[in-house]
């Protein structure tokens, strides 16, 4: 088992998931749109968001912040087309 960000156990080795973590660098309305478009990936069908923090600042910079978050990528996605 391997732990996520925020500590809770997932496995996902031998499968064709595949799980990423991310760490979002930007203005809060930026990470905010980032988070929206995880959700709307995430109802398509082609992830799982794991975790999504809350926006931390960064040191030395008032203008930009931080989130991390775990997502599943899956390994197929259906075409629309």
């Amino acid at each position: 088992m391997r732990k996520t960000a925020t500590g809770a156990e997932i496995d996902y080795i031998g499968t064709e998931k595949s799980k990423v973590k991310v760490r979002a660098q930007s203005t809060p309305t930026e990470i905010d749109n980032f988070h929206r478009l995880l959700e709307k990936c995430q109802e398509l069908g082609m992830c799982e968001v794991i975790n999504f923090s809350k926006i931390l600042p960064n040191k030395g910079t008032s203008r930009y912040y931080r989130a991390y978050c775990d997502i599943v990528v899956n390994g197929e996605v259906a075409d629309n087309e």
